[in-house]
């Protein structure tokens, strides 16, 4: 077992790479000039709007446009005229469907695992750059939003999903794990909602993102432009000069923000279902609860205990998936559960530094040729994947705490580079602080906007009065809606919520039928 420690190479053949690179760079910039870009950057008025423009990928991010976007937001941000960035989508088929993972399987494959390294590496200093940053984000979601797009969009206050919205986190499909500071926010989803999602790699569509917690508003998808031109149109509250770069200095700018967006949503029809029923959820709270269940086997156990339909017909989803990606995932969201954001996405760029440099046993390369290189192929062996270890219990514990381990790596598990190379490049991997942008909000371990409807969290307390009122009394389920409707300012979607958890985590107490106690 070898220690992370830096290995120097000379500084003549540092200067001689990053020239080259820089050389490659520039010719290929002169020779794509006339190509459209894959982002496009607009002023309007106080705005400044991302727009991603990859539609043949459906806006799978790469190096290129993550470093775009980077430098674009560190502008921004110290700009005393710019009050908002709007994030959205030339095509309305995909918001973003997340990470460019092809091209970073073809590296590894083809020998340049380092360039797999980098696309993560600023990647997730792009997540992390628009998780402080120091004005409002607005991401408008129309169409796949998944992985990438997901961490592009979620560590925003503003996610305003439509009809055609489609969520969610499929790496367990694909040899991976949740990442992108998702394991950071998917523990803070109801009901541990988050780690059932983020195993199974379900979908939720439209109206289940914005009751589940990953939309803060939703906006029928034909109103987006009208509502794009009216944020642009905000005026900032009067602030102090030394507190103009950071809007964030301005919590009423987050309210007008919210008000805005609110004026183009619609109510939650009362007939609408839940894609899972409250026995479902019921079954998800108590199998995926991390508290009461230490591994993924636990978790099966759980449900086979469980004895539902829908309890067995998980436990059928996940034998789909890759094993390793399994007992990493779950692994990596009970470990970020507690972290900064910061140091979540640390976490996640060691992990997945060290899965492209072919940490061995891992399943990447092989679940991206075989299901997503290789999926035209009209000869069946192309396709058919050969998972490391064929069920969760044949995974060791050792292999996942080799790849979740920051200071560790025995590099005989490695083939991609020369052990200090290898060394060297996990050691190099950051996650940017951005110490050019003074003004961004400090890290955290919790989010420091809650900007879509109340959560579960928030509905138990109120009724234990347990929120910091000294209430001693029982409330009914009207007095409850009228609490959050009024703390929420009246919004669309508010009571719809309030009424769905209460209804599943709810019954009534011995001062009558009308009062409500937690169960």
């Amino acid at each position: 077992m070898l220690s992370l420690k830096r290995l120097h190479r000379s500084a003549m053949g540092s200067q001689v790479l990053r020239l080259a690179a820089l050389n490659s760079h520039l010719f290929a910039s002169r020779m794509n000039s006339t190509v459209a870009p894959e982002v496009e950057f607009k002023v309007k008025n106080t705005a400044r709007i991302i727009t991603l423009n990859r539609p043949q990928k459906l806006n799978a991010l790469n190096t290129n446009m993550c470093e775009e976007i980077v430098a674009r937001l560190v502008e921004f941000s110290r700009s005393s005229s710019n009050n908002m960035i709007i994030i959205n989508s030339k095509s309305d088929k995909a918001f973003c469907s997340g990470g460019d993972v092809v091209q970073c399987a073809k590296y590894n494959l083809n020998k340049e695992p380092l360039k797999s390294v980098e696309f993560f590496e600023k990647e997730y200093s792009l997540d992390y750059l628009l998780s402080v940053y120091n004005k409002p984000v607005v991401s408008l979601v129309k169409g796949i939003v998944m992985g990438g797009g997901v961490g592009l969009s979620v560590h925003g206050p503003f996610r305003v999903v439509c009809e055609s919205t489609r969520f969610a986190m499929p790496e367990t499909n694909i040899g991976f794990f949740s990442d992108v500071g998702t394991s950071f926010w998917l523990p803070k989803l109801d009901g541990n909602l988050g780690y059932y999602l983020s195993l199974t790699g379900d979908e939720l569509s439209g109206l289940d993102t914005l009751i589940a917690g990953y939309g803060t508003h939703y906006v029928p998808a034909h109103r987006h432009e009208e509502l794009l031109e009216r944020l642009t149109t905000l005026e900032l509250p009067e602030l102090a000069e030394d507190q103009k770069r950071s809007v964030f200095a301005n919590q009423d700018f987050y309210k007008l923000v919210s008000e805005a967006i609110e004026e183009f949503t619609v109510q939650i029809p009362s007939q609408h279902k839940f894609k899972y029923t409250a026995e479902e959820l019921d079954t998800i709270e108590s199998c995926f609860d991390p508290q009461a269940h230490k591994s993924v086997e636990e978790v099966i156990e759980a449900l086979v205990n469980d004895g539902s339909e829908f309890a067995l017909n998980t436990v059928e989803k996940l034998k789909t998936k890759s094993n390793i990606s399994l007992k990493l995932t779950w692994g990596m969201l009970v470990a970020n559960s507690q972290a900064t954001i910061h140091d979540a996405l640390t976490n996640e760029l060691k992990t997945a530094s060290k899965m492209m440099l072919d940490y061995r046993p891992n399943d990447f390369n092989e679940y991206i040729l075989k299901n997503l290189i290789n999926r035209k192929s009209e000869n069946p062996e192309d396709k058919k994947v050969e998972p490391k270890f064929t069920s969760v219990g044949e995974v060791p514990d050792k292999l996942v705490q080799g790849l979740l381990s920051l200071d560790a790596f025995e590099p005989q598990e490695s083939t991609a580079l020369p052990v200090e190379e290898t060394i060297e490049a996990l050691e190099a991997a950051k996650v940017s602080k951005f110490p050019e942008c003074p003004d961004l909000i400090p890290n955290y371990a919790e989010y420091p906007w809650q900007m879509g409807l109340p959560t579960q969290a928030e509905i138990e307390k109120y009724v234990k009065g347990e929120d910091g009122s000294n209430r001693k009394y029982s409330v009914t389920g009207k007095e409850a809606g009228k609490y959050f409707l009024h703390r929420y300012g009246h919004r669309n979607g508010v009571l719809y919520k309030v009424k769905h958890v209460l209804d599943r985590k709810t019954k009534p107490n011995e001062y009558g039928s009308d009062y409500l106690e937690w169960k």
